[in-house]
């Protein structure tokens, strides 16, 4: 009888396991799922074979072969936004209820009506192998998921390129890990 239990304990844990792979293990995907087809939203999805793409591009500019590095290193990158919305800040909140305590706050900004919160996940070994940033405020909000083995430089580098509300306070961030 105590086989039997050990065994079917055995199949859960692995049935569990493969499913959590299978879905990208992340507790923000629900979230996204849920707003993804919404047309109000702006969606930006990418995929491990776009960052697998990148590692077969060649450049010449030391800027993009930096980048390059950078998206070998990813698996996944998701952005999700709303501007010009009065749930900005409800959005945050529910987006922010996802995240269970496997999560680590490094920093939370609060700015000229907005929240922006950065979450990160850290692998068996301690890299960061998530990392999630919230911005929710009086008329927009935006969640953004990075998959991958994350070097918090090198996302900052890249961050000064993008425009996208609270990117600009991954530096901050980058100054309080070290």
């Amino acid at each position: 009888m105590k086989k039997l239990f050990l065994v079917a304990m055995l199949a859960l844990f692995a049935m569990q396991t493969t499913f959590a792979q299978q879905s990208g293990g992340s507790v923000i995907d629900k979230f996204f799922q849920k707003y993804s087809n919404d047309e109000s939203f702006t969606l930006v999805s990418i995929s491990p074979k776009m960052f697998s793409m990148f590692s077969k591009l060649d450049a010449n500019d030391p800027d993009a072969k930096q980048v390059l590095q950078i998206a070998q290193k990813l698996r996944s990158m998701r952005i999700l936004a709303k501007e010009d919305t009065k749930d900005g800040a409800k959005l945050y909140k529910e987006a922010a209820a996802y995240l269970t305590n496997s999560y680590e706050e490094l920093m939370t900004v609060r700015s000229k009506g907005n929240d922006v919160k950065f979450l990160t996940k850290e692998n068996a070994k301690g890299n960061i192998e998530e990392l999630i940033m919230l911005v929710g405020g009086d008329d927009t909000f935006v969640a953004i998921s990075i998959v991958g083995d994350i070097d918090l430089n090198q996302i900052s580098k890249i961050a000064n390129g993008m425009n996208i509300t609270g990117m600009e306070d991954l530096k901050q961030v980058n100054k309080k890990a070290h």
